[in-house]
């Protein structure tokens, strides 16, 4: 679960921390000596859950840095490209343009590039971390097909952390549960199941899978939002629809849909082109975050750790920020003990694994620094809150207390939109469910009536018409 100590052994293994006893051992040989700098050229290569990119460099100077081809002594930058789309046309076929900047891609193209990368340096040992946690099923299929293709033709041993069970049941031999910290057992996969892993994992039995949740009436009088060919040239467009009080509105596609976006344009993060955006009936013009926050709405960003958290911040700090009037004298002073405490209750409603309040954001978990992100904005109290990609990299038992919040939210008369390219995940929360496809309207479905395979051919750019006949 969230806070097992995954990561943390990870980056034991990976030289960025020093275990203070016990070995490392590969192919026989003792390799404590290791440090960060050599560790790779072991033949030990790392895909981390928090991404490691040069913002500023395109995708080819990414995927193969540090191998780059030369001729004549000089970088051979048409040969990079080649190189580098070869690599990553594996993965998914004509999704990135290589000469792309890593800043211009979304959170999903990113975690590709990673991958390509550490798949062009034929590790002998390649571990995964959270790997899936950003990729579209389609992707996901292709990846877990490479994988094994890698481990049967070239011998490749897999490391590979995931909280989806039907990746580890479907990709590895065995698996190993930690819990605080600890390994609670290994176990073969073909001799246990999803629930027992999962109860070794959180010490509960819990739900494997999101159900579907059971039709409600929603008064669709006046919508809280609408939007209405909304557009930013290049990018999607023109997209419509509106949304009510009390239902969960849920948009979903594959990784180039331009869900983020969406979410961002309504934000005020991204300006518009084309398009109006109505709060309540009446016509409003976001022209940032501070506006939209103060015409009642949120968002929880897809990246956390870049758009979400302060990370040299405590988790007091983080908690408190967005609603941080309401713990001020005048301008200046902090009301220092109303605002711990309110920390420390939002902390133990949402079980955040930290040792303090004030310990900094950047030394929690993923899904620890998830609930941070959650629990800041629900202390704001908004009527219309924007979840995009809420469980990435989060557990079981928390995707449960997550998909209860929202739940929660909406049964209290709040409007909730969540964009998830999570398929399950949106046909189990949402009342209704808007499909995109790069950047364009597929179609608006009651979430009662559809199933999966209907919502993954329409993410894919198939007609409504030809999916429902």
């Amino acid at each position: 679960a969230n806070g097992a100590g995954k990561s943390t052994l990870i980056k034991i293994l990976a030289r960025v921390y020093k275990q203070d006893r016990g070995d490392i051992i590969l192919n026989g040989e003792n390799i404590n000596w290791a440090d960060t700098t050599n560790i790779r050229k072991l033949g030990i290569d790392f895909i981390f859950q928090e991404l490691e990119l040069i913002p500023g460099f395109s995708v080819a100077q990414n995927i193969l840095f540090g191998s780059e081809p030369l001729r004549c002594g000089i970088i051979d930058w048409k040969e990079m490209g080649i190189q580098a789309q070869e690599v990553l046309d594996k993965l998914a076929p004509g999704a990135i343009d290589v000469n792309c900047l890593v800043r211009e891609l979304t959170i999903a193209q990113q975690q590709l590039v990673c991958i390509a990368r550490a798949l062009n340096n034929t590790p002998k040992v390649l571990v995964l971390d959270e790997p899936t946690s950003r990729l579209s099923a389609e992707e996901t299929d292709v990846l877990l097909s490479l994988l094994k293709k890698l481990k049967e033709e070239r011998d490749i041993t897999v490391i590979y952390i995931s909280h989806r069970m039907e990746e580890l049941f479907r990709f590895a031999a065995r698996v190993t549960v930690l819990r605080d910290g600890e390994k609670v057992g290994t176990f073969k996969v073909d001799e246990t199941t999803p629930q027992e892993v999962i109860k070794h994992m959180i010490g509960r039995e819990v739900l494997v899978e999101n159900q579907r949740r059971m039709p409600r009436k929603i008064q669709r009088k006046k919508p809280v939002i609408a939007v209405k060919d909304l557009a930013i040239n290049g990018l999607f467009g023109p997209i419509s629809f509106e949304v009510y009080q009390g239902e969960i509105f849920g948009i979903t596609g594959v990784v180039g849909s331009k869900k983020t976006e969406l979410l961002e344009a309504i934000f005020g993060r991204r300006k518009l082109t084309g398009g109006e955006i109505y709060l309540d009936g009446e016509r409003r013009l976001l022209s940032g975050p501070l506006a939209a926050k103060n015409c009642g709405l949120s968002l929880v960003p897809e990246d956390r750790r870049k758009d979400g958290l302060i990370l040299d911040f405590s988790v007091r700090e983080n908690i408190s920020l967005p609603t941080l009037k309401k713990w001020a004298w005048g301008k200046f002073m902090i009301k220092r003990a109303e605002e711990k405490q309110v920390a420390k209750e939002i902390s133990q409603e949402f079980t955040i694994k930290t040792s303090s309040i004030e310990t900094h954001a950047r030394f929690l978990s993923g899904g620890n620094q998830q609930k941070v992100v959650l629990g800041k904005w629900l202390l704001g109290n908004s009527e219309l809150y924007f979840f995009d990609e809420p469980t990435i990299g989060i557990d079981v038992g928390a995707k449960e207390e997550i998909y209860k919040l929202i739940r929660d939210l909406a049964d209290e008369g709040k409007t909730v939109i969540v964009a998830s390219s999570d398929v399950d995940e949106v046909i189990g929360l949402a009342d209704r469910i808007l499909v995109l496809f790069e950047g364009k309207v597929q179609g608006l479905l009651e979430a009662e009536e559809v199933n999966r395979e209907d919502i993954l051919y329409l993410a894919m750019g198939g007609q409504k018409d030809a999916a429902f006949s």
